[in-house]
């Protein structure tokens, strides 16, 4: 199956903040001719490989068919790879404080190797799910800039990136309340609270990161959650251009006047609505708006501007 793959394999990264639409787009993504969501990749290692747990479809991850396909057609199995291995490796490497070696490798004595070999893991990785799932563009929602950096320079990986921004009052708001999680879905049964500095602090430097990607010459498009909520189909069409895929009048046939049709899907991580099941009510997410306190507002503009009046956040 292998042999039926390009040698450079198409990655389309999604980019941004955690509660900040990167699922949703995800899972919009997906849906595109030759397009295939795996949700977060970064995490298959930890909660698929070492804690089997669940995939989009519903099935722990050693009981799908598609990863177990996947791990075979990389690695000859999952069980063929040395976890403890893989684990430290990725903590070399793929961490947002290496950004610096990212960009210049030799700057720290056999980082440029560990490098090559967490992009030769990759590589392999992706090549895999193509080949399974046939198709031509894979769609990784994992967000962290480091992957991206790491992936820029992967031999084999033609990278494009999404990058999807939010309102960060938004995005504070989402963090200030516990999100209950399906059972099975992760090592806990919500998503724990983040303080709004922090998120704060992590909207800027994430956004200027991935940013920094199309200024290094990485092929992107830039989308606002709100407009993807509001017009779905321009930005669908806008990612579609950013692979190369023609847009017929059948093309975006998933979106429809009940919002979003989600086929059966494959994502190893990712936000609690990769487990939606049927048509997907697309709605606009604006609660800051009535429910954030003032002094908490105040906070996040001020520590956001001028970046959030940048992608047109008054």
């Amino acid at each position: 199956m292998a042999d039926q793959v390009p040698t450079e394999v198409t990655v389309l990264y999604i980019g941004g903040m955690p509660r900040g639409g990167t699922t949703l787009l995800d899972l919009m993504i997906g849906q595109l001719p030759e397009h295939v969501a795996v949700g977060e990749l970064f995490y298959v290692w930890l909660t698929g490989v070492e804690r089997d747990r669940l995939c989009g479809c519903g099935r722990p991850f050693h009981q799908c068919e598609f990863w177990q396909s996947v791990g075979e057609e990389a690695f000859g199995g999952w069980d063929q790879v040395d976890l403890p291995a893989m684990k430290r490796l990725v903590a070399r490497v793929d961490r947002s404080a290496y950004l610096p070696l990212l960009l210049a490798p030799s700057l720290k004595p056999g980082f440029r190797e560990d490098l090559a070999a967490y992009q030769d893991t990759l590589t392999r990785l992706y090549r895999a799910v193509a080949a399974v799932s046939g198709c031509r563009v894979v769609v990784d929602s994992s967000k962290r800039p480091s992957l991206a950096y790491a992936l820029r320079t992967a031999p084999g990986i033609d990278l494009r990136v999404a990058h999807i921004v939010r309102d960060p009052r938004g995005v504070v708001q989402s963090w200030s309340k516990e999100v209950a999680l399906p059972e099975g879905a992760g090592a806990n049964s919500h998503l724990k609270r983040r303080s709004a500095r922090l998120v704060t602090r992590r909207w800027m430097t994430v956004h200027s990161m991935i940013e920094s990607l199309g200024r290094l010459g990485v092929p992107m498009t830039t989308l606002r959650y709100e407009d993807l909520v509001v017009d779905p189909h321009r930005a669908a069409q806008a990612v579609a251009a950013l692979t190369d895929t023609p847009v017929g009048p059948d093309t975006l046939g998933f979106l429809g006047p009940d919002g979003l049709s989600v086929r059966p899907h494959h994502t190893v991580a990712g936000g609690r609505i990769r487990f939606h099941d049927g048509p997907m009510a697309l709605r606009l997410d604006e609660r800051w708006r009535r429910e954030m306190p003032s002094a908490r507002r105040r906070l996040v503009a001020v520590g956001t501007w001028p970046m959030r009046r940048r992608y047109g956040y008054e």
